[in-house]
């Protein structure tokens, strides 16, 4: 142990005295440290006074964003929400906190111009306090006085935090009285309350209409189907006559209308089973056994005709002035030899056309057949004293005529 301590110390001592061929060392000379310590000082210095600066300045944007943000929020209506009062007290605390804390000697940058403007605008507190609108009050008398004269201390109220808050901008306590400001006034005070114009319905007078009849109804079916026939929409003027005659089974027009529709397509049968529900609903009218008959003597069916045609009916169809309906019976019946449904038919002809020697000649012929020489000798000279037949009506007159008087 001995000897490593002495091998040790020797080393060390020839450490000392030799320098191993090294190059001497560099000394370099000891300056003093204060000058070092200053400008660390300054330098801090400096940045705590940086620090501070920009605290205060984005504690003032924050102060003003916080204001219109306030605002934009309160501006929209709202009927149970008031106004963010917890908001703005929270950010008053913190403005306030901002401003109280210690600076380090150092007092903050006063406000720029730009928010100075921003504080000078009348709407930012106006707004957060009267664009709440309350719709739960009644319009009522009271209620609305009560609106009017709180609008006026709210409007009043505002003006002296705006004036406040721009006179007063570098003091501590301007966020304290601005809060206060808000806080006193209530939420329900809004715009000008104006009264709800109010809603006058108002109706057309009531115009009572008679309903139609429907003799009236069937009467505006009837044109309907007269406009389409003159068309010549067939269809429809069926549709339209048979419609008039559901609604009215006493439009004598419109059945007539629909038979001769019917008759016209050829359509005797519809034709006929139109006109006899006429002779069933009237059976004093005529008009329908006259048309009957028509279409009966075309179709040779002159015992049907016959059947329609009583010698009751003859006096009627007389005082009527029916030629066509006397003619149609008078001439149907002496073409199935039925003389005495004939001279009935004639005879009334001869009254209603007294100087027509056509009507003269067929009673002459009627009588004839009857084998009643008296009358029908009589008829036979007054139909050739008229005068007006055919060349063969006339020769057949003077015929019979000379045979009858040649008799004994």
């Amino acid at each position: 142990m001995s000897i490593l301590n002495d091998t040790l110390k020797s080393l060390d001592e020839r450490n000392k005295s030799e320098d191993f061929g090294l190059p001497p060392t560099v000394e370099v000379s000891q300056r003093p440290s204060w000058p070092i310590a200053l400008t660390a000082v300054a330098v801090l210095l400096l940045a705590v006074w940086l620090g501070v600066t920009l605290l205060s300045g984005t504690t003032h944007s924050e102060k003003n964003e916080d204001g219109f943000s306030a605002a934009a929020e309160s501006s929209a209506p709202s009927v149970n929400n008031p106004p963010a009062e917890s908001t703005i007290s929270e950010r008053v605390a913190d403005s306030t906190a901002d401003i109280n804390a210690p600076s380090q000697g150092m007092q903050s940058t006063p406000l720029s111009e730009s928010d100075m403007a921003l504080q000078n605008r009348a709407s930012d507190v106006a707004e957060l306090v009267f664009n709440t609108v309350d719709e739960s009050l009644e319009d009522d008398e009271a209620q609305y006085r009560k609106r009017v004269t709180t609008t006026v201390s709210a409007t009043s109220t505002a003006d002296d935090v705006n004036a406040s808050s721009v006179n007063n901008s570098a003091n501590a306590s301007s966020p304290q009285s601005e809060l206060s400001a808000v806080s006193k006034t209530q939420p329900s005070s809004s715009k000008a309350a104006e009264p709800k114009p109010t809603n006058i319905i108002t109706r057309e007078p009531v115009v009572e209409v008679a309903p139609k009849s429907p003799e009236q109804q069937s009467a505006v079916h009837l044109e309907a189907g007269l406009k389409a026939y003159n068309f010549g929409i067939f269809d429809e003027a069926q549709k339209s006559f048979t419609l008039a005659l559901a609604t009215f089974p006493q439009n004598n027009e419109a059945r007539k209308q629909l038979a001769a529709l019917y008759f016209g397509q050829n359509n005797n049968l519809q034709a006929l089973q139109v006109l006899s529900e006429g002779i069933v609903i009237s059976p004093s009218e005529l008009i329908w056994r006259e048309l009957m008959a028509k279409i009966l003597v075309q179709e040779s069916r002159f015992e049907e005709v016959l059947n329609l045609m009583p010698d009751s009916l003859d006096a009627k169809a007389l005082a009527e002035g029916r030629a066509d309906y006397l003619i149609l019976k008078g001439t149907s019946a002496q073409t199935i030899n039925k003389s005495e449904q004939a001279i009935s038919a004639f005879s009334a002809m001869t009254s209603l056309q007294p100087n027509n020697a056509k009507w003269w000649l067929a009673l002459g012929v009627n009588y004839d057949a009857l084998a009643d020489e008296r009358l029908a000798i009589s008829s036979y000279s007054r139909a050739l004293a008229i005068g007006g037949l055919s060349s063969a009506s006339a020769q057949y007159a003077n015929s019979r005529l000379t045979d009858l008087q040649e008799q004994p």
